[in-house]
């Protein structure tokens, strides 16, 4: 078998709990570091949430606890790293999965709408991001520290251009991160998400590029789990400052409309 390295490590995942209607990335996270052999410190701002994260991995054989907190509250973050760490020994991988949009265009954003969507997708990141770094050097064993961006901060993210913004800033976030913790031995990086929708789990297998929008299929939760899983491990040692996209190809789709039903009028001569 591979060796993640992760056997004996403390993790801390933000945003463990699972929300029914969401994709569940906190939930799986969790579940698949512990399966490596990671003990796992579940954080979530609801009690039941967090609670049912550490009791389904502890059912499934492995180690977890559970931390309440409000991560958007940099007292309240200390204050849970603080917990984690002293019952984990250490903080060796960190991975925030906390965020959410609101929909508008952009001419009727509101000042509201807009604070919200930095404060829980961007700010509580470098909140997280700042305490766990210094933790990690003051450590000096070195470790790895992910969070979930999305496509959205890649591309346009027309009608949710707030959560667009604040996506590109934690990927921006990611790599300043990166270079100033490198010599520490601690990695940086983060998964952007495509289309995951609440989980897309019930996708048939073997079914490829039935919409106009994945080339390959839509990424499901355990993808994003997968990914988030690889750049914690040791097979991501020497990678830093990157983001992994998991979108089932969405992003390299061609721009032009180029397709089967044109190709001949291309083929025919030359067009610039």
């Amino acid at each position: 078998m591979i060796d993640l390295g992760l056997e004996g490590k403390g993790a801390v995942v933000s945003g463990a709990g699972n929300i029914p209607e969401r994709a569940g990335h906190g939930r799986v996270t969790s579940l698949k570091l512990a399966e490596a052999g990671a003990t796992v410190a579940c954080i979530d701002i609801d009690r039941g949430r967090a609670e049912d994260t550490a009791a389904e991995v502890q059912s499934a054989g492995g180690k977890a606890f559970s931390v309440i907190a409000d991560m958007t509250d940099p007292a309240q973050v200390q204050r849970a790293v603080d917990e984690a760490a002293s019952q984990l020994g250490s903080i060796d991988v960190c991975v925030d999965i906390i965020g959410g949009a609101t929909w508008d265009k952009v001419g009727d954003v509101t000042l509201e709408d807009w604070n919200w969507t930095i404060q829980n997708n961007l700010s509580q990141v470098f909140y997280l991001f700042q305490t766990v770094g210094r933790r990690m050097v003051e450590q000096g064993t070195g470790g790895s520290i992910v969070a979930l961006a999305s496509a959205d901060g890649i591309n346009a993210a027309a009608m949710h251009a707030p959560y667009g913004a604040a996506k590109a800033g934690v990927i921006s976030l990611a790599k300043s991160f990166a270079q100033e913790l490198g010599r520490h031995g601690i990695r940086v990086n983060t998964v952007a998400p495509g289309n995951v929708g609440s989980g897309n789990e019930d996708w048939p297998e073997g079914q490829w590029a039935v919409n106009t929008v994945n080339p390959l299929a839509p990424p499901r939760s355990r993808d994003i789990g997968n990914a988030v899983l690889f750049l914690s491990s040791a097979l991501a040692e020497r990678i830093t400052g990157q983001t992994l996209v998991v979108d089932g190809g969405a992003n390299i789709r061609e721009l032009w409309g180029i397709n089967e039903g044109n190709l001949e009028y291309f083929k025919a001569g030359r067009h610039d």
